[in-house]
């Protein structure tokens, strides 16, 4: 498929939202009803590196590396999804400037589907809902930084301690 993308435009600075976005456990919270069973790859959740997967809901599992940032111009995630996790993925968020002050967020998603999948996704029409997913997705990302939202909750690690120790 082909990217996905929407724009928001939101009232803070790029910095910030930057901030915010390079610390992957804000996912849950940005993606919300569309995503479950969050789980983080490592303990750190921040910069280049750190790593999470989930499942969505109407769907199959994703999992995702921040690989690149262009600090406060653009994060780079790659991954992949599928079926045995080998479709290629990847998410695009790019933060610019508008003349009147605000930032504008655009979030782009693609997959690299090949053989029948890749047809069936193009004739199924997948990219519409990715698409509505993406913009709700902006929508709550615009009222986490503008007005201070939620908390982001604790989100557990793969494979961390099941145990009652006192790390976590």
């Amino acid at each position: 498929m082909g990217p996905v993308f929407a724009e928001a435009e939101i009232d803070a600075t790029r910095e910030e939202i930057f901030e915010y976005l390079s610390d992957v456990a804000s996912r849950p919270v940005i993606f919300g009803p569309d995503m479950e069973q969050f789980r983080l790859f490592d303990l750190d959740s921040e910069g280049e590196g750190a790593g999470y997967r989930f499942r969505f809901k109407r769907g199959g599992w994703v999992g995702m590396t921040l690989v690149s940032t262009e600090r406060p111009i653009r994060l780079s995630e790659r991954g992949e999804t599928g079926r045995g996790n080998q479709t290629a993925a990847g998410f695009e968020w790019e933060l610019s400037e508008t003349p009147a002050g605000l930032s504008q967020v655009r979030l782009s998603y693609w997959t690299e589907v090949s053989g029948a999948a890749g047809a069936l996704d193009r004739v199924t029409g997948h990219a519409g809902r990715h698409e509505r997913a993406l913009r709700a997705a902006l929508g709550r990302l615009r009222e986490q930084v503008e007005g201070g939202g939620e908390e982001v909750a604790r989100v557990e690690v793969a494979g961390g301690n099941r145990f009652e120790t006192g790390i976590p």
